[in-house]
């Protein structure tokens, strides 16, 4: 959920506590949750009208904040108090709200707030100058149905706490309610720290990945090194206490490339996408909701018609791949060998290997060339956060007809989509889908016709 981040505070300019509070009404919400306001710093021995940023604040409230540091674009600040509420704040449902890292927005009302993350996409569109001739009202997320999480463990000498870290910081909340979770996954985080001691020495850190899988839970424990005996016998018997149904570990040290060693498997890792049984490698990537997912087949399907052959472009282990599979000939394109293996394996079970093809490539380094997209009548993408630049430029030039992009990044999809309507295609339609509930990321599904709007 949370990646380790070092604290911004430690990079950027401080601001001194005597510095005086900003009194400040806020504007809007930015891309990164917070509330912006005009405010009147003092830097560099004058004063100087700048962006503040204030987490934790809603539109049309009258603050009062503290600048911390300088970002550069603006000053990060902290929420002194609230002078004016906004009709649209709400409770928080978590204890921990306010000092995790993990939601931003569990106090805005949840009307404005699905409003405000359909708007990001049409904004950043705005920006890039594209035009799309339909923007769906977002497909909104459900508490308690987010089925995969990182979490960070750290070994104190008070106790180990497990959870996500602070807002901007290093230090870990120890989470004991997370409303977004899928209950069974915070149940197996909370069991992982009395077992701690045979893991960890004293201040030492773990990471831990958790998938809930058609299967079960699926864990994967990033340590400083190889577990000992003592670690793997608490595992096992952590394991079957859980009712896990696999449980890996893989040593820092070694970074990404580092093997992922099995502990125990008590049945098999599966998955199912379209009716066909997956079998993911421990950690690996899923959509973070089964009703996002099937919110993105949707609109990705819809998006392709029915052609007769589709290649797909960041595969992953399947996600769209066989439910794709099921309008065509497809051929799917990844860069991790362990998800073309995934990928592979699948289609040879499923007696699939006719009609899907499977290539392991990096499309960031290696795009695929206008010349080898001749072939397809359709094509879809779902580029990690950055976007696909390159590939987008080769796709412009000649691609298919029909182009389906997957994005979770607004800013990257309207640059991309910028490349793709240069080139001669027309954005038809964005479905904006919430999967990652009470954040400032949105997920969309955009689909885009070669020619131009009727």
């Amino acid at each position: 959920m949370r990646r380790n981040r070092r604290s911004a505070k430690n990079t950027k300019r401080q601001f001194s506590g005597k510095t005086p509070p900003l009194d400040v009404i806020v504007d809007h919400i930015g891309a990164k949750g917070d509330g912006v306001a005009t405010g009147t710093i003092r830097l560099q021995y004058e004063d100087q009208n700048r962006p503040v940023f204030i987490p934790l604040s809603l539109p049309g409230e009258r603050v009062s904040a503290r600048a911390q540091h300088d970002l550069g674009e603006g000053v990060a600040c902290q929420l002194s108090e609230i002078i004016e509420p906004s009709p649209d704040r709400v409770d928080p449902t978590c204890g921990h709200f306010g000092a995790c890292g993990g939601c931003g927005l569990q106090h805005w009302a949840p009307s404005p707030y699905r409003q405000w993350k359909r708007s990001r996409i049409v904004a950043a569109l705005g920006r890039a100058g594209v035009e799309a001739a339909e923007v769906d009202a977002l497909i909104p997320a459900a508490p308690g149905t987010r089925r995969r999480a990182d979490f960070v463990m750290r070994r104190l000498s008070v106790g180990t706490v497990i959870g996500f870290h602070e807002r901007g910081e290093n230090r870990i909340i120890d989470i004991t309610e997370c409303p977004i979770l899928e209950p069974e996954l915070l149940t197996v985080a909370r069991s992982l720290p009395p077992i701690s001691t045979d893991l960890l020495a004293p201040g030492e850190s773990a990471r831990a990945t958790l998938n809930r899988l058609d299967s079960g839970s699926d864990l994967l424990l990033v340590l400083p090194r190889e577990p000992g005996l003592a670690a793997l016998e608490s595992l096992a018997s952590l394991a079957e206490s859980l009712d896990l149904c696999r449980v890996s570990v893989r040593t820092e040290n070694g970074g990404l490339s580092a093997p992922v060693v099995p502990v125990l498997e008590r049945r098999p890792a599966v998955i199912r996408f379209a009716g066909v049984e997956v079998n993911p490698s421990p950690g690996a990537f899923l959509q973070a909701t089964a009703s996002g997912e099937r919110a993105i087949v949707q609109a990705v399907l819809e998006g392709v018609g029915a052609p007769s052959n589709i290649i797909e472009l960041h595969a992953g282990c399947g996600t769209l791949s066989f439910p794709l599979a099921r309008l065509g000939k497809i051929h799917a394109v990844e860069g991790d060998p362990s998800a073309t293996a995934t990928l592979e394996a699948a289609t040879r079970r499923a007696g699939l290997q006719n009609d899907f093809s499977v290539e392991t490539r990096d499309l960031m380094d290696r795009p695929l060339e206008t010349s080898e997209l001749a072939a397809y009548d359709a094509l879809v993408f779902d580029p990690p956060r950055a976007g696909a630049r390159a590939q987008a430029e080769h796709v412009a030039a000649g691609g298919p007809d029909r182009v389906v992009a997957v994005s979770c990044n607004p800013a990257t999809f309207a640059r991309d989509a910028r490349i793709l309507v240069d080139g001669g295609y027309h954005l038809e339609r964005v479905t904006p889908i919430d999967q990652f509930l009470w954040s400032p990321h949105v997920e969309l599904v955009a689909r885009f016709r070669r020619g131009r709007a009727a």
